[in-house]
């Protein structure tokens, strides 16, 4: 059997389990209902059996459920002590927990703050990278301080009404264009080509798995709406790293915003801005909403805003 299980997703199941319906469960926590019957089908797959059998109405427990779900409450009850017992004895006031999407920028900021800090006596530092929605429910479950999370902007209205709704405050970091993302050895630079969505349609497209991306891959430029997805040559990945080493080493292009500091030096991609695009993407921090916010938390915060100011820039 494999363990690796994420004990968010116990409490999911466990939430699940007592309603009876994975739709009222997925209101209840915040989550699309999609997402949360994904979480269960991979615990099942982890468990190695059913642990819910669906009906009409909504799901009960099978047999190996409700043995499942004993162990599951029993889980999280340890865990809870885990958890207080670590909080008394650890020093969270010099602690940096973030989670955030998958770009590059935000991760410079941590590493900023960390190596700022290195001399501390004590610390405990955690970066997690993840959907937005996974953001969101780390900073609600309390295990990350601060998040940070991009979208489009035309959900503004919905986004900011579920983060209410969980208690989780949000401040808007800037509107970034987006860029196509690509090797400055792609046969385009070397050429001397303009770099641009028609000039690449031939080539392959390097994206991240997750459907919620999909709103970034729908672009604008010069009056014509470019849908990414519909290409005959894409590669789909889950992790920063996976993605800019394919471009690093290919002629895939992928979309993204103005490169980050090392990106050039380090796997000598660059970030050309889209010709006319009137698309942006928002981004913006959350955090629990009236809670105290640490020192270093704090510092983080304003690392993000000074970064991300270059986003206002012409050129960005």
């Amino acid at each position: 059997m494999d363990y690796d299980i994420n004990l968010k997703h116990l409490s999911y199941f466990i939430t699940t389990a007592r309603l009876g319906s994975i739709n009222r469960a997925a209101q209840t926590l915040y989550i699309s209902q999609p997402h949360l019957g994904k979480i269960i089908k991979e615990l099942e797959r982890t468990a190695g059996t059913m642990l819910f059998e669906r009906t009409r109405g909504g799901v009960i427990l099978t047999p190996d459920g409700r043995d499942f779900l004993e162990r599951a409450e029993g889980t999280l009850r340890a865990a809870q002590s885990l958890l207080e017992f670590r909080s008394a004895s650890s020093p969270s006031a010099h602690s940096l927990m973030v989670s955030m999407t998958r770009f590059s920028h935000i991760m410079e900021c941590f590493i900023e703050i960390v190596l700022r800090h290195k001399n501390d006596d004590a610390f405990v530092h955690r970066l997690r990278e993840g959907t937005a929605d996974e953001v969101i429910e780390d900073v609600y479950s309390g295990q990350f301080h601060v998040g940070v999370i991009h979208f489009n902007p035309e959900e503004k209205k919905s986004v900011l009404a579920r983060l209410a709704s969980m208690g989780l405050s949000y401040e808007t970091l800037s509107l970034v264009r987006p860029h196509i993302v690509l090797s400055r050895n792609h046969p385009l630079i070397r050429e001397g080509k303009p770099v641009t969505l028609e000039n690449l349609a031939p080539y392959g497209f390097a994206r991240y798995q997750d459907a919620a991306e999909d709103f970034a891959y729908h672009i604008f430029s010069e009056n014509i709406l470019y849908n990414l997805n519909s290409g005959l040559k894409i590669v789909y990945l889950d992790g920063r790293a996976s993605l800019l080493h394919l471009l690093a080493n290919s002629d895939f292009y992928g979309i993204g915003i103005y490169g980050f500091s090392a990106q050039d030096s380090t796997y000598q991609v660059i970030s050309v801005p889209i010709e006319e695009c009137r698309d942006r993407l928002e981004f913006g921090y959350i955090l629990p909403k009236g809670g105290p916010v640490s020192e270093i938390t704090a510092e983080f915060i304003e690392e993000l805003k000074s970064r991300f100011s270059k986003a206002l820039s012409p050129q960005a």
